[in-house]
Order: C-alpha cells, then structure tokens, then sequence
C-alpha cells in the first residue's frame, strides 16, 4: 500500500541516530535550557564502571567539549503509533513508561549533572490522510487524550527533566521526511554538582568514544 518504512517501525536506537545526524533535529532535540548546543553526543553509553558499579547504559550521553563536569545523561523510550494504533486507539510501548522512570531515576542517583527522560511519540497517520488529504491528521482526540494521562512525572526523580517529541507521518515519505513536529516539555532538569569520581568516568569514556564516534560520522558522510 505504502512505499516507505514507516516511521513507528523505527528502533529506538534507529530514531534517535536519525535525530542526532541531522543538524535540525538535533537542535531541537538536545536544544534545551542549560544545554550548550556545542556538545558532543554519544549513543547507548554502557554504564560499565561509572561509580555505583550499575547496570545499563545511557542512552544519550551528551557533554560539552573540555567540560566533563557537565555531563547529561538522557533516557529514550519510544512509543509507537502505527497504522493499526490508530484504528484501534491503542498505542504501543506504553507499557514500557515504568521501566524509563526507573531508569531516569538510576542516572540521577549516580549523579549526572541533567538527567531527562524523552518520549519519542511516533506516529505514522498515513492511511489516515488517505481519508483527509488536507488534514495531515495525528492522533485523535482520544489518543492524545490518553497518552496526556499517561505521560506524567509521578514517580520520576525530582530532578530530572521531561520532554515529550512527537512526530508525524502523514505522507508517503521517508521517517522523519515530509511530515509535522511538535515538542512539549514537561518538566526542565535541575542542575547538580557532579560527583568527581563520575566526572573522571565521563572524561575517561568520552575519550575512549570519540575515534568511535569519527568513524560513524566518516560513514554517513560517505553514504550522503
């Protein structure tokens, strides 16, 4: 029926690469209050050895250049709206909000300088504008309804941020293509004093990703 991917069939990991490679999205991704917009990005970050000795990873690791002190840690979680969501009226990965608390709340108890947690809200609305060419319809009134009550701060750490993106696909066009933004924060991030201990973490394990880094953005030049 369609030609394109559909932009809810993106990975979690898939979607934020995408953000984070093109220089518009990622100044309204990362473009937050007491966010410099000279910060280096980092993705999927293992914990391995920060300070605490906790499992996981960050999903975003932001830091601005020679300024460990003032690291941010972001935590992902997506959640999808596709083509059957929306006949239904019942998006997908709701149910994971709990498990992106918890582990918002971890990357604040080990003490990164901002903790946000961002939902991804993807929906793809393309059959839906079938029916209506003028209207490039998202969700409906009772979808958008839902996930309002659904995305909360109850139980999210004190100190950590809330953002909520989300992105339509109301054409036949490639994610993140042709398509309407809209970003509500929920809840801005209160800055802390970094543990020292973790700052050396950061530092180290910046460090040891940049040549990681160079090389993937040395890739997507080449294919571009």
């Amino acid at each position: 029926m369609f030609n394109q991917n559909s932009i809810a069939d993106l990975s979690e990991a898939e979607l934020v690469e995408q953000l984070l490679a093109d220089p518009v999205w990622r100044s309204r991704i990362i473009g937050q209050k007491g966010i410099r917009r000279d910060v280096l990005a980092f993705t999927r970050v293992p914990l391995t050895g920060v300070p605490g000795d906790c499992k996981g990873d960050v999903d975003v690791l932001l830091c601005p250049p020679n300024r460990p002190h003032a690291a941010v840690a972001i935590e992902v979680k997506r959640i999808k709206i596709g083509i059957r969501a929306l006949r239904d009226g019942r998006p997908n990965k709701l149910g994971e909000l709990e498990e992106g608390i918890r582990q918002s709340n971890l990357l604040a108890t080990i003490g990164f300088s901002q903790v946000y947690f961002y939902l991804f809200v993807a929906v793809d609305s393309r059959e839906k504008t079938l029916a209506a060419p003028n209207s490039w319809a998202g969700p409906s009134q009772e979808l958008r309804q839902l996930l309002h009550d659904k995305i909360s701060v109850a139980g999210l750490h004190l100190r950590v941020g809330m953002f909520k993106h989300q992105f339509v696909q109301p054409l036949d066009d490639r994610p993140l293509g042709t398509g309407s933004y809209t970003g509500d924060l929920v809840r801005l991030s209160r800055i802390v004093l970094q543990p020292p201990e973790l700052t050396r973490w950061v530092a180290e394990t910046i460090e040891a990703l940049k040549p990681v880094r160079s090389r993937y953005i040395l890739r997507r030049a080449q294919r571009i």
